[in-house]
């Protein structure tokens, strides 16, 4: 007898490699995914921070890459709250003492993302809720964090799955003319918005699968990726949730992330991943000095040596991953 449904990977139309750095974008859930992929020593970059309704994440998108006054606006987003200058627009992030500050962190990760999609075969938009958050007093001013402050000053609103292909149909063929070789994967995050109740989580959940069903079926470079099903459909236990019960577990994440090598990557891809990993676990575990003895210079430099091969191979992984740092210097490429 069977007691589960499994999900099959199928594979993508495009494949990825670790040689390539990937940019994901969007809730917590995307971030979960891009620390397997660093784990592993692939370069996945999410300057825009954890963001989760599809409104704040194409504004995000087109304020760190496209907005021509992205400068004026950025600062027009900015208010004082708990000491800091904090954006509307972003998540606590880029909260600085001074609002020069906070512009100076914005404009940097508008530059680390205009770099990396220039190099970006794909870039992953994981979508958390179709609830959107408004500034009472400014029509239409979404906002991607509420930072603490009253709910007197907003307005909750559920978007629509017509508004939802608006705006990203404008932005996925935005983004398709500025980095013509981007692949675009649009995903759900499994994590549970409980505070909506059972229904309105689903019915939120439900209005971003149908929007990102119909900018699939409008655009060929958009694709779909089910993590949401995954954990819904395939493993569909609470032993599978974190103890919040809202929130996948370690267990649920690995199993989305073997599911995820199993759709963009190639046998020669995984090797990569695998090695990359191998050396990560070896430097983490190299001898470090103490008080009593040096470490071996044998084992150090046995480390050193699988470092520097892989990276002659493939020069563009990640090399700045915590606990590689710092690195001698002959490995800065």
């Amino acid at each position: 007898m069977k007691f589960r449904t499994e999900y099959v990977a199928e594979k993508a139309p495009f494949t990825l490699s670790p040689d390539q750095p990937v940019v994901m974008l969007g809730s917590c859930f995307a971030e979960n995914i891009a620390g397997k992929m660093r784990r592993c020593l692939w370069n996945a970059v999410n300057p825009a921070g954890t963001l989760y309704n599809p409104l704040s994440i194409e504004r995000s998108l087109r304020m760190l890459v496209f907005e021509n006054d992205r400068r004026g606006i950025y600062m027009d987003s900015l208010f004082k709250g708990e000491g800091l200058m904090r954006s509307w627009l972003f998540d606590s992030k880029l909260a600085a003492e001074t609002a020069e500050d906070s512009l100076s962190a914005f404009e940097e990760r508008g530059m680390l993302l205009d770099s990396t999609l220039r190099d970006s075969k794909a870039m992953f938009i994981t979508f958390g809720t179709s609830w959107c958050y408004f500034l009472a007093d400014r029509e239409d001013y979404v906002v991607a964090n509420c930072h603490k402050q009253p709910q007197s000053l907003f307005r909750r609103e559920r978007v629509n799955v017509a508004e939802i292909v608006k705006v990203w149909g404008e932005m996925v063929t935005m983004l398709k003319e500025r980095y013509p070789q981007l692949e675009i994967v649009f995903t759900v995050s499994p994590v549970r918005h409980l505070k909506d109740g059972f229904v309105g989580n689903m019915r939120s959940k439900a209005v971003l699968l149908l929007a990102i069903e119909e900018l699939c079926r409008s655009y060929e470079w958009c694709h779909y990726f089910p993590a949401y099903e995954i954990v819904n459909d395939d493993l569909r236990d609470y032993r599978f949730y974190a103890s919040d019960l809202a929130h996948p577990s370690e267990e649920a994440v690995e199993y989305i992330w073997e599911v995820f090598r199993a759709t963009y990557l190639d046998p020669s891809g995984e090797a990569i991943l695998k090695e990359g990993e191998s050396i990560l676990r070896g430097w983490e575990h190299r001898p470090l000095p103490t008080s009593t003895r040096e470490p071996s210079a044998q084992l150090l430099a046995k480390e050193e040596a699988r470092l520097a091969a892989i990276l002659r191979r493939h020069e563009a992984l990640l090399l700045q991953h915590p606990a590689m740092l710092p690195l001698p210097a002959k490995y800065h490429f």
